[in-house]
């Protein structure tokens, strides 16, 4: 089956669309989108991001083609991409799967009893909060924290898989161990930056590597976490071998690796390829839209700049 992950959309409707737009173009046919968490927070769009993405997984008996039409119209006025972006969406009804973020929750009423958000997080959470739909609001509320794909051998989860509920963040290796990760593949997102770690049994080395391939996994490597001079944008998934996989798919409406082109994954369980995509798309729209809405500037800045 072919999975695109996304995660961190962030209230980015222009962004999301943009992903969306791309993987008509690029991916073909799609069996499941999956949405690793943080649907709202930050951007200016929270019921358009939610909207949609609750048109992927429960399609127009939720959700209106009408509803879906208008918001497609606000970010694509008298443009000829409309047509084949509501074509692309209605093909990707009810093969939609999320999970929540802290930004999701926190926006629901539902705030973390283990970690504090930042005072510009928590001023567009509040913001998001008092512009939040009531189905909406419920729709957040109801998300799992992390979903396990059993027979195809990996998960998805915001940030860890042994205590999703903590949002702790994934910056390097060393956030994880090879008995922390359940899964011969978990995909997570919090930090809004792309990376894959990959973990041995071996406890006397540092246990992962970052966007090295499988293939030209080197022990020696290994014995300090060393970022690979020649990053790779995909490899394949070695089943054979007792390692386990942490990807990290990025963010589609904040990235903070430097690059603000959005990000997803495409995960092929039958080839066990992961392939790490970036998206151009309207970053002046969408940062404009957060200075409108009187929300801190600095979000509109991270938007232009991706960090």
């Amino acid at each position: 089956m072919k999975y695109v992950i996304v995660s961190d959309i962030h209230g980015n409707v222009d962004a999301l669309l943009a992903v969306i737009e791309e993987i008509a173009e690029k991916e073909n046919i799609t069996d499941n989108l999956l949405i690793a968490g943080d649907i709202v927070g930050y951007g200016a769009s929270p019921n358009e991001c939610c909207d949609i993405v609750r048109f992927f997984m429960y399609g127009r008996k939720k959700v209106s083609l009408e509803r879906v039409s208008e918001i497609i119209e606000q970010s694509y006025p008298d443009t000829p991409q409309k047509a084949n972006l509501l074509k692309t969406i209605i093909s990707l009804e009810k093969k939609g799967i999320a999970i929540g973020g802290n930004h999701d929750k926190e926006a629901a009423g539902e705030p973390s009893l283990t970690s504090e958000m930042n005072p510009i997080a928590k001023t567009a959470v509040d913001w998001t909060k008092g512009v939040l739909t009531k189905e909406n609001i419920k729709f957040l509320l109801k998300l799992p924290l992390r979903m396990k794909f059993s027979k195809e051998g990996f998960e998805i989860v915001h940030s860890k898989p042994s205590y999703p509920r903590g949002y702790d963040y994934v910056k390097n290796a060393g956030a994880l161990k090879y008995t922390t990760l359940w899964s011969k593949v978990t995909f997570g997102g919090h930090t809004h930056r792309p990376a894959a770690y990959i973990y041995t049994k071996e406890t006397r080395t540092v246990n992962a590597s970052v966007l090295i391939p499988a293939d030209s996994y080197d022990m020696r490597l290994m014995l300090i976490e060393k970022e690979s001079t020649n990053k790779v944008e995909a490899f394949d998934v070695d089943f054979k071998k007792e390692w386990k996989y942490y990807i990290n798919v990025g963010s589609v409406g904040q990235p903070r690796d430097g690059n603000p082109h959005a990000c997803y994954v495409v995960f092929d369980s039958t080839t066990k390829h992961i392939c790490f995509k970036r998206v151009p798309y309207n970053t002046e729209a969408a940062s404009k839209k957060i200075a409108e809405a009187s929300l801190p500037n600095e979000l509109a800045q991270r938007i232009l700049k991706g960090s």
